[in-house]
C-alpha cells in the first residue's frame, strides 16, 4: 500500500473521527470523563489480567522444552511485543519478531519461531471464537432487521469456515502448503522463490505444530480457552466504562458491543491506528441497541488513553523482555 493511500485513509479516519466528536461536543466528553474518575484504575488494571491469559497461553506452548523462558518474562515480552503491534499501523506485526528473538536465547530461532506461530494461531482462533460468540449473541439482543441478520449470517458462515482452516493447519501443518500456494500465484511467486531456500525450516516449524496439537492435545486445549478467555474478560472494560457515566449495561450487551466492534475493524484493517473507524463502529453498535451513541465514541476515546498506556509501559518493558537469558538457560 502506498503511502499517499495510507494518509488518504488516515485523513478520512480523522475527519470521521472529528466530526462526531464534535456532533457529541467536547464539553460532554470532557464530563463523562470527570464522571469516570477512578474507574480508569480498574480499566488500566483490567488489560493487565488480559495480558495475564495470553502470556499463559504463549507459555503453555513452549511448556515442554526443559530451556524455556519463566513465566513472568514471558509475560513482559509478550506486553512488549503487543505494544509494538500497536505501533505498526494497519499490519500489526512489528512485535512478532521482537517476540521470536527475544526467546531464542532460551529456545532457539527456529522454536522460537514456531512457538510464536503456534501462538499467533491460538490467538487467532481464540479470536475467531469470541467473533462467533458475539454475533449469536447479537441476532438475539440486535433489533431483528432483515438486513442486520443477513449480515450476521454472512459473517458467521465465513467465520464458520476459518475455525475449519485453523483446526485443518494444526492438525496438519501448513507453512509448507502456504510456499507452494505462494508459488502458484503470479504477483507473489517472486517472494515465494526467495523463500525456497527455507523449505526445510518451515518443513520443521509445521512438524512442531502439529506436535502441539497431537501430542500436547491438552495444553493446546488450555491455550486456546485461555485465549477465549482472554477476549471475554476484555468484555467487562465496556461495563466498567458505562458505570462510570452511570450507564448500566449487561455482559452480554457489552460482548455485543465489543466482539463486533473488533470484528468490524479487523474487516477494514487498512485505515492507520483504526482511527474514525473505531469510534464510528462503537457510535452505531451503541445506538443499534438502544443505548446513547455518544458514550460510543467516549468509549473509543476511554479505549484509546487505555492503548496507550499501556503501549508506554510495553515499550519500557522492550529492554528488561529482550534481554538475553543466562548462558546456564540459553539454547544452543
Amino acid at each position: 500500500m502506498s503511502r499517499r493511500l495510507q494518509l488518504l485513509l488516515f485523513t478520512l479516519g480523522a475527519a470521521a473521527f472529528g466530526y462526531l466528536v464534535a456532533r457529541i461536543g467536547v464539553g460532554r466528553l470532557f464530563a463523562d470523563a470527570v464522571r469516570t474518575g477512578w474507574l480508569f484504575v480498574p480499566i488500566f488494571l483490567l488489560y493487565g489480567v488480559v495480558y495475564l491469559c495470553n502470556a499463559w497461553a504463549w507459555w503453555l506452548t513452549m511448556a515442554d522444552d526443559p530451556s524455556h523462558p519463566p513465566f513472568w518474562r514471558t509475560y513482559a515480552i509478550i506486553v512488549a511485543g503487543f505494544s509494538l503491534n500497536f505501533m505498526t499501523p494497519m499490519v500489526n506485526v512489528g512485535g512478532e519478531p521482537f517476540k521470536i528473538a527475544a526467546v531464542a536465547p532460551w529456545l532457539g530461532v527456529r522454536r522460537a519461531a514456531g512457538s510464536v506461530v503456534i501462538y499467533q494461531m491460538l490467538h487467532t482462533f481464540g479470536m475467531v471464537l469470541s467473533y462467533l460468540t458475539a454475533i449469536i449473541l447479537g441476532a438475539v439482543l440486535l433489533p431483528p432487521h432483515p438486513a442486520i441478520l443477513v449480515t450476521l449470517a454472512l459473517a458467521f458462515a465465513a467465520l464458520t469456515g476459518l475455525v475449519a482452516l485453523l483446526v485443518m493447519a494444526h492438525r496438519r501443518g501448513g507453512l509448507e502448503r502456504a510456499l507452494d500456494l505462494l508459488h502458484r500465484i503470479p504477483l507473489v511467486d517472486r517472494l515465494a522463490r526467495r523463500l525456497e531456500p527455507r523449505r526445510a525450516v518451515l518443513v520443521q516449524m509445521d512438524e512442531q505444530i502439529t506436535d502441539f496439537y497431537h501430542r500436547r492435545r491438552s495444553r493446546f486445549f488450555q491455550a486456546l480457552a485461555l485465549e477465549y478467555v482472554s477476549r471475554s474478560i476484555f468484555m467487562f472494560e465496556y461495563v466498567l466504562i458505562a458505570l462510570g457515566v452511570g450507564l448500566n449495561i449487561t455482559f452480554f450487551q457489552a460482548y455485543v458491543i465489543g466482539g463486533l466492534t473488533s470484528l468490524v475493524q479487523n474487516i477494514v484493517f487498512v485505515v492507520p491506528f483504526e482511527v474514525g473507524t473505531k469510534e464510528g463502529s462503537l457510535y452505531f453498535m451503541f445506538q443499534l441497541l438502544g443505548l446513547d451513541p455518544a458514550l460510543g465514541v467516549y468509549t473509543a476515546i476511554v479505549s484509546r488513553l487505555r492503548d496507550l498506556s499501556w503501549i508506554g509501559g510495553g515499550l519500557a518493558l522492550v529492554w528488561l523482555s529482550g534481554r538475553r537469558a543466562p548462558e546456564r538457560a540459553a539454547a544452543p
